[in-house]
């Protein structure tokens, strides 16, 4: 790799990450509707039994009425630890009520397109709940996930288990249930460029659902996501990917996962690290020698097209794609950046970059797609500051690019980046 000092495009000396900016998250409101009949609707958030997991109970215009139990016979106090709700307001506002016989209850007010990895904080013994102090995040709460929801993930820092709701109909990209899954798709590894960091592959084959009549000689769309090892090991996006591609949501395409790795701040969220070698070594050798080129397995290619290759990521992982985008435009095209950690650098400071890029590109106007978590505290601002920035210096300067922004009602979480990115990828490759 060309060494960070002699980077001509980044300067080291430019782009050193700035540290976390301090600040006590805004409290959220919380709105409580236990008053209201417990009447359950049709499609229900999980079709859960009676009793067990989240009920919808039934949509009000952007709204929707969510009924949340949970058992805990030796509780005190027993609250929802929903991400992105980490200071509500009122303090109590996400406690259950007590139902009696260990088992607690609470109906909540919630966007219709509400997705959160949740859990049950539990209080036991006397004494007042330290969440109405400290927060959701107290240190010490006992959480638990819902044992009568079986969507549920490890992806989240710590790993620690967290159940999925998730309103919107996201099908077929709805968050598995690894219950009731069989063996996934066979992920492989790929032997990395230049002794890069540990990436592996899935792709579409002929006798795939989906792929009937499918060329085995044809370039497939290429999709590069980061954090790899969360999308393979904890939230089964190659199973979500061949479902989609089942039901003719997906075209056949090529999906590349690269891990992060125990340094995960100095490898994404930098001009360099991982932004550099996806752009300058593992797009031009995918490109050049194709997938699956070891002993006894077929080659599969990849497009040139750079419109058909997007790398995605979230938060610093969003920073890792807007980063390689802007080294690459030739060959990156489009891509998706969730939740981006634009704190790590001064306001705009990304603008020139990518306007730069966007002036490149030689396939179309770039593509950028930017989201945001509404319970993300100041990142819905910042994202807003650099799409406006972006749509503002194009126009000025007279260049083709096509960059949006989306709100979703979700926190720092996957339960809502997977199944957004996916519906993306899908509208860019349509």
């Amino acid at each position: 790799m060309t060494p960070a000092t002699e980077d001509q495009l980044f300067p080291a000396e430019l782009w050193e990450p700035l540290p976390r900016p301090p600040g006590r998250e805004e409290p959220t409101p919380i709105r409580r509707r236990d008053d209201t009949a417990h009447g359950s609707a049709h499609g229900s958030a999980h079709d859960a039994a009676d009793g067990a997991g989240p009920h919808l109970l039934r949509r009000e215009g952007e709204g929707a009425l969510v009924r949340i139990r949970h058992t805990a016979e030796a509780a005190s106090a027993v609250a929802l630890q929903a991400s992105g709700w980490w200071h509500p307001s009122p303090a109590d506002a996400c406690e259950l009520r007590p139902q009696g016989n260990g088992r607690w209850e609470g109906v909540f007010e919630v966007p219709a397109d509400w997705r959160a990895s949740y859990g049950f904080a539990v209080h036991r013994g006397p004494g007042e709940p330290p969440w109405r102090s400290a927060g959701m995040k107290a240190p010490g709460v006992e959480v638990v996930p819902d044992p009568g929801n079986p969507r549920r993930h490890r992806a989240g820092r710590g790993g620690a288990a967290r159940s999925v709701i998730a309103l919107p109909d996201d099908a077929p990209f709805a968050p598995s249930a690894a219950e009731t899954e069989g063996p996934g798709p066979r992920v492989l590894p790929l032997a990395s460029p230049s002794d890069g960091p540990r990436t592996r592959w899935w792709a579409s084959r002929p006798g795939d659902a989906g792929c009937e009549g499918l060329d085995p000689e044809a370039p497939l769309p290429l999709l590069i996501l980061t954090d790899g090892a969360q999308h393979v090991e904890h939230l089964d996006t190659p199973t979500l990917l061949a479902r989609g591609v089942a039901a003719g949501v997906l075209p056949p395409l090529a999906a590349v996962f690269v891990d992060s790795g125990p340094q995960r701040g100095e490898v994404l969220g930098v001009p360099g690290g991982h932004a550099r070698w996806i752009a300058e070594q593992l797009v031009p050798s995918l490109r050049a020698y194709g997938l699956g080129t070891g002993r006894g397995r077929a080659r599969v290619l990849v497009t040139a097209d750079p419109a058909r290759t997007i790398v995605t990521g979230s938060s610093f992982g969003g920073l890792t794609a807007l980063f390689a985008v802007a080294r690459a435009p030739q060959l990156i095209g489009a891509v998706i950046a969730q939740s981006v950690s634009l704190w790590r650098y001064p306001a705009g400071a990304l603008t020139a970059p990518l306007l730069r890029a966007a002036a490149r590109s030689t396939s179309g106007p770039l593509r950028l797609r930017l989201q945001v978590g509404r319970y993300e505290g100041d990142m819905p601002a910042r994202s807003r500051a650099l799409h406006e920035g972006l749509v503002t210096g194009a126009a000025q300067h007279g260049t083709a690019l096509d960059v949006t922004l989306d709100a979703h009602s979700g926190g720092h979480d996957w339960a809502w980046w997977q199944p957004t990115m996916l519906h993306e990828v899908a509208a860019l490759l349509r």
